[in-house]
């Protein structure tokens, strides 16, 4: 289902919702997330493997967020996120094409798919189940690169795009343990392309609100344009802390 369609749902509940933070909060975190890349990419040409052509492996990568909730009902509460997706690969291939340039041998590449969210959001639920629903934007920054090593010559497949999301975060806060569970991500579906990205993650609050937390983020991400096409999975385990204040 597109982004869009699900506009007139997530409307209906927000207006029907009086359920928003009961103060005013920040909260500030950043984490480190091991990355392991899977899948391929083609432009205007022919598909490459992330591992067995371009040779990526596990890539360590970093996310900084900051959030506001206030208690005015009907205005949404802000999330601002900053996510760094970018590896290099090294590989061997053999007579394919990648836009328009003949690889032959040793190559190199970039995959970046850096990017920065702004999701407005609202909390329908607000006690030890916490429930936020909301939009998020997403701007991609880069795209891929592969430069063949003995020519020099490089092509390159641009995915720098915007794509509305819908959001949505689920935490079950353990009574008087200052321990949380928790599942969040963003979705949808945007003319040819599709993006699923959440995380699992257990966390740990202490009495002057720093916290640290843990779990698992997957992204999986397909960019079709016709000529050009990508599919992308991004996964692995992350850590990090945060302060509410």
């Amino acid at each position: 289902m597109r982004a869009l369609q699900l506009a007139p749902l997530l409307l209906l509940v927000i207006l029907t919702s009086n359920a928003q933070a009961d103060v005013l909060g920040w909260r500030v975190g950043a984490n480190g997330w091991l990355q392991n890349y899977e899948g391929e990419m083609r432009a205007n040409g022919d598909s490459l493997d992330l591992e067995d052509d371009l040779g990526y492996d596990d890539e360590a990568g970093f996310n900084f967020y900051a959030s506001f909730e206030h208690p005015v009902p009907l205005f949404p509460n802000v999330l601002v996120q900053h996510t760094q997706i970018d590896s290099d690969g090294r590989g061997s291939v053999s007579g394919v094409s990648f836009d328009g340039v003949s690889l032959n041998g040793d190559v190199a590449s970039s995959l970046d798919l850096t990017h920065t969210d702004i999701t407005l959001y609202y909390e329908l639920l607000d006690n030890w189940v916490n429930f936020d629903i909301g939009v998020t934007a997403r701007l991609f920054e880069e795209g891929a690169e592969i430069t063949d090593r003995t020519s020099g010559d490089k092509g390159s497949l641009d995915m720098d795009d915007f794509y509305p999301m819908v959001y949505a975060e689920l935490r079950f806060d353990l009574p008087f343990s200052g321990w949380s569970v928790g599942l969040s991500g963003n979705g949808t579906e945007w003319d040819d392309d599709s993006l699923l990205d959440y995380k699992l993650n257990v966390a740990y609050e202490f009495g002057f609100g720093l916290g640290i937390e843990g779990g698992y983020r997957n992204f999986d991400f397909e960019y079709d344009d016709g000529k050009d096409y990508a599919d992308v999975t991004i996964d692995g385990a992350y850590a990090g802390v945060y302060w509410d204040f």
